[in-house]
This record gives structure tokens, sequence and C-alpha cells, in this order.
């Protein structure tokens, strides 16, 4: 299979650029690049900024792959072009999309059936990766452009380039720090293994009837916000003192000390039946056990060595102590 990998160079791309790779598949990536990344041998490069359509035309005019995977678009402007130049010498697009696309709903798990969020209170990574999908669609129903959509909610592990998230909070534990989380920690949240995430781009182009078919990519549990801290604990042999915080006392603590990384005023909880009975596909990770082996990874990289500055929520603890007292 000839691979042609949109972004690539960082995180999902990355891991997804290996994969293909070990797998034996050709794989050529396209991106500005601005970012520095050794790929494994073999791997070629294309270089555009894909918000310019001229570029985009003259590194992909010409080519042509069996399957392309998008994993940076976000925006309409910026797929537009990607899809014009593709469009005749592409066997399917692969199109990055998220769970923020769903609208809030009152059951769960959320599913593929569920509403999209197209209210004003959406985010605007939410209304740009919708309209995206729309993008998408709408070149399939008109021109029968081969897309499959895959929407991942929270993506944790090595290589992550969101620090804030499971790495800052190693950096908390291995400090000592107490760990805030606003509200009573019981809100659930939904994440994937970054390598399940690539096992499940790599799988589904493979499958005929994943075409114009849209699927989440979760792991197989949801969480609470203090099971989440727990396990990131567990991964450490650590014991985290959360320090529960009312969403009144948390919205009034200063920008700097507002830090928590996650969804914490509503449950996030998806479904990847669909994919797992579509795709010939299932997570390999729960997250206590992806979380251990992020944990043993970040221990391995320079960043484990580094001193975080904690001191704002240092000082919104002791505020918020003197509160209780």
């Amino acid at each position: 299979m000839e691979a042609l990998v949109l972004g690539g160079s960082r995180f999902i791309g990355l891991h997804l650029v290996r994969l293909l790779n070990e797998q034996g598949h050709g794989v050529t990536v396209l991106n500005r690049g601005q970012t520095p990344v050794e790929f494994p041998d073999g791997v070629e490069t294309l270089t555009a900024d894909r918000t310019n359509p001229d570029q985009v035309k003259a590194a992909l005019e010409g080519t042509s792959y069996d399957v392309a995977f998008d994993i940076s678009g976000y925006t309409p402007e910026s797929l537009a072009p990607v899809v014009d130049v593709l469009e005749a010498s592409v066997g399917r697009f692969v199109f990055c999309s998220t769970t923020s696309v769903y609208a809030p709903s009152d059951t769960a798990p959320i599913d593929e059936e569920s509403s999209l969020f197209r209210g004003p209170d959406a985010s605007q990574y939410a209304r740009d990766k919708i309209l995206c999908e729309d993008l998408l669609m709408d070149a399939l129903n008109d021109r029968g452009f081969p897309v499959t959509i895959l929407r991942p909610p929270y993506v944790y592990g090595p290589d992550n380039y969101l620090h804030q998230r499971e790495f800052s909070y190693f950096a908390r534990l291995s400090q000592g720090h107490r760990i805030i989380v606003p509200g009573n920690g019981l809100n659930m949240v939904h994440a994937v293994h970054v390598d399940d995430l690539a096992n499940a781009f790599a799988t589904a182009p493979q499958i005929e009837t994943t075409m114009g078919q849209a699927y989440t990519i979760c792991g197989p549990d949801a969480i609470t916000l203090d099971g989440w801290i727990s396990a990131i604990g567990s991964a450490m042999n650590v014991e985290p003192e959360i320090v529960h915080t009312p969403t009144s006392r948390y919205l009034a603590l200063p920008s700097e000390a507002q830090t928590f990384p996650y969804v914490w005023d509503d449950n996030l909880i998806y479904t990847n039946e669909k994919a797992r009975q579509s795709i010939d596909w299932s997570p390999n990770y729960h997250m206590s056990d992806g979380l251990k082996m992020t944990y043993q990874w970040w221990t391995s990289q320079p960043m484990s060595s580094e001193k975080w500055d904690f001191s704002a929520e240092d000082e919104a603890l002791k505020a918020l102590d003197k509160n209780r007292g």
C-alpha cells in the first residue's frame, strides 16, 4: 500500500507513520517541514503549507496513493485544496475528526448516530471539524470521493505535544504537589491511547464497507476525573492527594492556577462498538495499562527531569485551605 500522511511529524501522525512503515507500506509525509523529526528509513517527505492551494497542488500534482490519512486538517479552508488535488488520485481518504463534533446528550454512551454540535455554544474547533466532515461527505455524495472519518476523544501516550495533559501530572506527582480537581471529581471522561488510534487508522481503509462511514475510536472504558488522576498515580506508584474545588471557587482562582486540562463540568462517555464490529479493530490499552506504558516512556525522556513551575497552583491551594479552615 502506498500511503500519504498529511501531518505526520508529531504525536498521532508520527505514530501512524511509524506503524505503516513497520507494516511494510510505502509512506510519504506532507507537511510544512517546520517540526524537527527523524522519520524511519524509507519514508519520503513533501513540503507544503496546506493553507496555500498553490503549494499543495505543486507538491501533490501527478502523485497517486492508495490511501491518504489527513491528521492535520482542522478547517475547511485547509482541507479543500487537498481534496481538490487528490480527488482523482487516491483510493481512500481517511480524515481525523474528533468526538467534540457530538452535541451534548442526555444519554450515554454517545454513538455515531448522535446529533452533531451545530449550536452556538460549540467551540470553534468543533465547528470547524464539523464543516470539514460536511465538505468530505458532500464530496462523497456529489462526486464519489472515497472518504472514511475517525473521531477520537482525548488522545494520550508517548510523544503527546499537549504536555499539560498527562505529562504535567507526572511532573506534579513526581515533585510532590497536590492535585486540584474542579468539582467533585465524579464527572467521566473518555480517552484513547495513541497507538490504538494509529492502529484504527491503518486498518479502516483496508475494509471496503468503511467507505462513507464515521467511527468513534475510543478506549474500552470511560473513567472519572478522580479515577484518571488515581490511574496516573498508580502508574507512578504514588498516591495522589486530590483537592476538590467547588465550581465557583475554581473559577475565582487566578487564571494561571486554572490549569485543569480536561472537561470537568460534563460527562464524556462514548462507545466504540461500531468500530469494533466494522473495522475488525479493538483497543489494546485500558487506561491503567496505557498510562503505565506512557509513564515508562516519559521517564526515559529529558522532559522528565525538567522542573515545572506550579507555584500559582500552590498559592491557590493555600487560599483554598484557608477558606476551608
